[in-house]
């Protein structure tokens, strides 16, 4: 072999190898990269003169498809939560096509990204800061304006519900998982209980403007946001509200139960339950899928084209 064909053949040799590395990376990053994208948020409240103003953080979850607008699914946490715990249902929506965005509630939690004292949160507080949320969706144009949803996961399901029926001409429909309305009575015996401790010298050093803290569930709550509470008149709200709702609920829920959620339905002017069997306060596993989805499928119903 000439040497001319032997510097041919190592030449091809070496293209075969580049051209193999280059196919070979190329399958591996359609199969294996992420099918969404995870974009850091930061909110802020009004500044009054009866209240601070705080930063609170969410998150952005969009689908990796070329799209310059999706429908969008605002989701809240629960009681004592962060939107840690709507994270996994949040990237189910994206794999199906929504963008979702989560966020933690100003004060909402002991592990709260806010580092904001829960005595500083009231009901409506909360309600305030899923207004603030939705109003960065309808300003945004990454977002389908057609097709906006609201979520709620436990108590931010109760919280999704009031703003749902404050907002009915922006959105198209609600999704809630195991909505604690049962909260609006609990809170009556929290109160009558009476305060685990005074305003000055909580357990942690905090003074609060907001009244007395009760210990509720794990959380020092004020008893400003436990009159609010008390006070909301939510089967009122719910008979208010036109769009459509579907309730995903466990049968298993000791938190919620499933007895409670059914008291309310017949206040609802469009309603879907779906129960999934074994399912507890918080959905995990096969419960989770299970739930996804009865929502994404519910979600797919109400697209307006």
């Amino acid at each position: 072999m000439t040497k001319k064909k032997t510097r041919y053949k190592i030449i091809g040799g070496i293209i075969f190898i580049i051209m193999t590395i280059l196919i070979v990376s190329g399958i591996c990053y359609f199969k294996f990269r992420s099918v969404y994208e995870i974009q850091s948020l930061v909110f802020e409240t009004p500044k009054s003169k009866l209240d601070e103003n705080y930063k609170f953080n969410g998150e952005l979850i969009t689908p990796r498809d070329g799209k310059k607008t999706h429908p969008v699914v605002i989701i809240s946490h629960g009681y004592n939560s962060s939107m840690d715990n709507c994270e996994d249902v949040a990237k189910a929506y994206a794999k199906a096509g929504y963008s979702a965005v989560i966020f933690d509630f100003v004060g909402g939690s002991r592990n709260s990204s806010t580092q904001v004292h829960s005595s500083n949160m009231t009901t409506f507080t909360e309600i305030k800061d899923y207004e603030i949320v939705l109003d960065y969706v309808k300003k945004s144009d990454a977002f389908d304006k057609d097709n906006i949803f609201l979520s709620g996961q436990s108590f931010g399901g109760l919280v999704a519900t009031v703003v749902a029926e404050k907002h009915q001409q922006d959105i198209n429909a609600v999704v809630l998982f195991y909505p604690a309305y049962n909260m609006v009575e609990n809170s009556a015996k929290v109160l009558e209980k009476g305060p685990a401790k005074k305003k000055k010298g909580t357990v942690d050093g905090s003074v609060t403007t907001n009244g007395d803290l009760y210990l509720w569930d794990g959380l020092l709550v004020s008893e400003k946001y436990l009159n609010e509470l008390n006070s909301l008149d939510i089967v009122e709200i719910i008979k208010n509200i036109r769009n459509d709702v579907i309730i995903i609920q466990g049968d298993k829920d000791d938190d919620v139960t499933i007895e409670s959620t059914k008291s309310f339905l017949p206040n609802f002017q469009s309603v879907k339950m779906v129960t999934i069997e074994g399912g507890e306060h918080g959905f995990s596993d096969n419960y989770l899928v299970q739930a996804e989805k009865a929502a994404i499928e519910f979600l797919d119903s109400h697209i307006k084209k």
